[in-house]
C-alpha cells in the first residue's frame, strides 16, 4: 500500500513538472479615449497574473507600439516590464516614465522655438466614499481635481492655457498581486513634464488595492479666446476571474526572441 501511494504521488509529480502552473488572476480592461473633436480610440487588453509576474496582451489598439498580438510582461511586480512583439520575434524594455523624459527632452532641445512653463498645480480632493461593485468586488470612490496654468511660446508668440482635470477612481483592496500594477494603475494622468507629474502626484493621498474603473476629465481653456476643449479617458475592467489557472509559459519571454531598443526620438540638432 505504501508503494503503491509513494508511485501515485511520483506520477502526479511528474505530471505538474511537465505543465507547471499557477493559480493566479485572469481579467480584461478597456480603455477609451474621447477627444475634443468627439473622435473616440480604445484600448483593450486581457491580463493574466500571479503574484509578482503579469502578462498584458493587447486585443486591440490604437497605438502603433501597442499593436494587437503584442504583449507586456513582467517577474518583479512591473518594477521591469518587457514590450514582446510575436510578429517580429522581439523584444524591448518597456519603461514610460524614461520614454516620457526623453519626449520632454527633445521639446527642451528645441531651445528659443518651443518654450513651456507650467504653474505649481492646485490637488483638491472633492470625494471619498463606499463605491458600487465592480465585476464583483466592493470598490472605494474618490475623486480629484488638479488645476494648473500651461505657458508656451512659439517663435516667440505666446499663449497661456488653464487646465482642470477630474477624476474619478474606483479601488479595491481585494486584490492583493503586486503585478496588477503593470496595467491597472491609479496614476494621475501625465503631462510629460517631471517636475509637474511629480507636484501632481505628491498632492494625492496614496490608496491601497488596485483600480478597477477610472474616468478623467481634462477641459483646456485659452486665456485669451476663452475657448474650451475637453477630453475624456475611461478605464474600466470589464470581466475579473480570482481562481485562474495560469500556465508558468505566460510571463516567458520566447526562445529565440531578439532583445531591441525602443528609441526616443532625437533632440533637434543633435546626432542618433
Amino acid at each position: 500500500m505504501k508503494k503503491q501511494s509513494i508511485v501515485i504521488a511520483l506520477t502526479l509529480a511528474s505530471v505538474l513538472a511537465a505543465a507547471p502552473a499557477f493559480a493566479g488572476i485572469h481579467y480584461k480592461s478597456s480603455t477609451t479615449t474621447e477627444d475634443a473633436r468627439e473622435k473616440s480610440s480604445a484600448i483593450k487588453v486581457e491580463g493574466w497574473v500571479s503574484g509578482d509576474s503579469a502578462r498584458v496582451e493587447f486585443k486591440e489598439s490604437w497605438n502603433p507600439m501597442l499593436k494587437p498580438g503584442a504583449y507586456l510582461i513582467s517577474k518583479d511586480g512591473g518594477e521591469t516590464i518587457f514590450l514582446v512583439d510575436p510578429e517580429e520575434k522581439t523584444y524591448a524594455e518597456w519603461d514610460l516614465r524614461q520614454m516620457l523624459g526623453a519626449a520632454g527632452a527633445v521639446m527642451n532641445g528645441m531651445g528659443p522655438l518651443l518654450k513651456l512653463e507650467f504653474t505649481e498645480p492646485k490637488v483638491e480632493k472633492l470625494l471619498d466614499e463606499a463605491g458600487p461593485a465592480v465585476v464583483g468586488l466592493p470598490t472605494r470612490h474618490v475623486r480629484y481635481r488638479t488645476s494648473y496654468t500651461l505657458k508656451m511660446k512659439v517663435m516667440g508668440m505666446g499663449s497661456e492655457t488653464a487646465v482642470v482635470s477630474e477624476e474619478d477612481i474606483w479601488t479595491t483592496d481585494r486584490l492583493q498581486d503586486a503585478a496588477l500594477a503593470v496595467w491597472l494603475r491609479a496614476d494621475p494622468p501625465k503631462t510629460g513634464n517631471d517636475q509637474l507629474d511629480k507636484l501632481i502626484a505628491s498632492g494625492r493621498d496614496k490608496y491601497t488595492g488596485f483600480p478597477l474603473k477610472t474616468v478623467a476629465v481634462t477641459t483646456s481653456t485659452n486665456k485669451k479666446n476663452g475657448k474650451a476643449t475637453t477630453s475624456r479617458t475611461t478605464m474600466e475592467v470589464t470581466e475579473l476571474d480570482t481562481k485562474a489557472n495560469v500556465p508558468a509559459s505566460s510571463f516567458a519571454i520566447p526562445a529565440g526572441y531578439e532583445q531591441t531598443e525602443i528609441t526616443p526620438m532625437p533632440q533637434q540638432g543633435r546626432e542618433r
